[in-house]
C-alpha cells in the first residue's frame, strides 16, 4: 500500500482532512497491511485534541460491542483506552507523537491480525478461530438475528501495554488532582466566598478591569 491507496482508502485528499471517527475506525480496521510510515504520516498533524476524543470515543465504541461475559478482555481493552488517552493528551512534541503512534500501531496488529479468539456456532457447534476484531462483527451481526456464537477469548489476553504510556496517564491525572485540591484550599482559606465567587468579566459600578 502507498501514501495515495491509503488516503483514498481514508477517502480524505490529504492528512489534515483526517479528523472523523470514520477515518479513525476505517484506519485502526482495514485488514490490510499498512506501513508504519504511512501510518505515522497521517497521524503525525492532527490536532492532539482531536486525537484525543477519537481515541476515546472509538475505544468506547469496541468495548459497548463486547458480549456481555467478556470481562477480561473488556477490562483489557479499558487499560489500552487508558494508555492511548494518557499518551494522546500528551502528544505534541514528535517524541511523544512517536510514542502515541507506537502504542496504537501495536493495538492495530493484535487487533486486526494477530489476536486469537475461539469463537463456536451454537446451532451446529461448529468451531473457529478469529481475531477479536472479527469476534466483535460476529457479536454485531447476532443482534441482527444471524447466527449465535459462544466466544473465548483467553488466548488473546497476553497483552503488553507500554508503561510509559500509563504513567503519562496517571501523572496527568495526580496533576488534575491538584488542580482540584489548590481550588478547595482556596475556599478552605476564605480567599474565595463559595456563594458569591468573583466571576471573570463581571465587576461593580466602581470596579474597573485590570490587565
Amino acid at each position: 500500500m502507498d501514501f495515495d491507496e491509503l488516503l483514498e482508502l481514508l477517502e480524505i485528499d490529504s492528512p489534515d482532512e483526517f479528523g472523523y471517527f470514520e477515518h479513525f475506525a476505517a484506519l485502526v480496521e482495514c485488514d490490510e497491511e499498512i506501513p508504519y510510515d504511512l501510518f505515522f504520516k497521517i497521524l503525525s498533524e492532527v490536532d492532539s485534541d482531536t486525537l484525543l476524543d477519537l481515541t476515546d470515543n472509538y475505544f468506547e465504541d469496541v468495548q459497548q460491542a463486547m458480549p456481555d461475559d467478556a470481562i477480561e478482555v473488556y477490562t483489557l481493552l479499558g487499560t489500552i483506552r487508558q494508555a492511548l488517552v494518557g499518551l494522546a493528551k500528551n502528544s505534541t512534541t514528535r517524541e511523544e507523537r512517536i510514542a502515541y503512534v507506537d502504542e496504537l500501531f501495536k493495538f492495530r496488529s493484535w487487533y486486526i491480525f494477530d489476536s486469537i479468539v475461539h469463537i463456536k456456532r451454537i446451532s451446529d457447534h461448529v468451531k473457529r478461530d478469529v481475531t477479536v476484531s472479527e469476534a466483535l462483527a460476529f457479536y454485531r451481526l447476532e443482534k441482527l438475528n444471524e447466527d449465535q456464537y459462544r466466544y473465548d477469548f483467553s488466548d488473546c489476553l497476553d497483552y503488553d501495554i507500554d508503561e510509559y504510556s500509563i504513567s503519562i496517564d496517571a501523572k496527568l491525572d495526580e496533576e488534575y488532582e491538584e488542580i482540584i485540591e489548590e481550588d478547595e484550599d482556596l475556599y478552605e482559606e476564605g480567599l474565595i466566598d463559595k456563594e458569591f465567587p468573583v466571576i471573570d468579566g463581571e465587576f461593580g459600578e466602581d470596579e474597573e478591569e485590570e490587565y
